[in-house]
């Protein structure tokens, strides 16, 4: 269910490409020092936004850097790192552990994946209670939901929608913490339905849950998705953000729509 928030790179410019890169091999490289080369199956650029949103927030310091890695072995390239960046790095871990524990349980693949990535679960719990215990209620609430088919889009994006907020709040003593968590909300929601939307046809054919009702218009759930990016957008708009503004504002815009815009092709 990640994959989504991500730049509408055709509307960057050059330099905001490099930045945006950067930051994306800055959480490459601190996951794979963090967690091993094996880790790297589990990142995205989702956490690169949420990475870029707290340190540009808090003004933090960049560990620029170049190297050349097994991924890319052959030409160096540019990374940055701030102090969120491993922030980011756990977050991917956890998510990561409990989107491959979904697949394992709807279609039985990735079980040495799991059980390797399980043995790491304990100190991340430790680390972060209060994101753990919102992530797992949350997620277990869901699946409840899903063997009762239950088909009411707008509630289920919500469940996940309050995990995603919680994830954003780096510090819950934070002044800014009732945005970042309304943020996170609002794309956490945008994210469910819009992953129910691209898994519907896929869903329907192998007789998987899926939220949607099977007659559900175009129309309709993008009315659905415009009231959950609206609500992500006001949050952001509350934010003291200036840096890489306009990175994020693409993202948020355009660049989550896009695999709105290309299920239409």
């Amino acid at each position: 269910m990640f994959g989504y928030v991500m730049a509408n790179a055709s509307t960057l410019s050059k330099e905001e490409k490099e930045i945006y890169k950067a930051h994306y091999c800055g959480l490459c490289k601190i996951l794979r020092e963090q967690y091993g080369q094996k880790a790297i199956m589990v990142l995205s650029y989702d956490m690169v936004f949420l990475e870029m949103v707290l340190a540009d927030i808090a003004d933090a310091d960049e560990e620029k850097g170049k190297e050349r890695c097994l991924p890319h072995p052959v030409k160096e390239h540019e990374y940055i790192i701030t102090k969120y960046t491993r922030y980011a790095s756990d977050m991917q871990m956890l998510l990561g552990y409990y989107s491959l524990l979904d697949k394992v349980r709807d279609e039985g693949k990735g079980k040495s994946e799991e059980k390797k990535m399980r043995v790491l679960l304990p100190e991340l719990e430790k680390k972060y209670p209060r994101i753990s215990t919102t992530l797992k209620n949350g997620l277990k609430t869901i699946e409840d939901n899903e063997e009762k088919n239950i088909k009411d889009p707008e509630e289920m994006a919500l469940l996940f929608g309050k995990i995603l907020g919680e994830v954003f709040v780096y510090d819950d003593t934070s002044f800014f913490r009732d945005d970042l968590r309304s943020l996170g909300c609002g794309l956490g929601r945008f994210i469910y339905l819009l992953d129910a939307w691209c898994d519907r046809k896929k869903d329907r054919k192998e007789g998987a849950y899926n939220p949607l009702s099977d007659d559900i218009t175009e129309d309709e759930i993008k009315e659905m998705l415009l009231d959950a990016a609206a609500a992500a957008s006001a949050a952001f708009e509350r934010l003291p953000l200036d840096q890489h503004v306009f990175i994020l504002r693409n993202i948020l815009y355009s660049g989550i729509w896009s695999k709105f815009r290309e299920d239409k092709k």
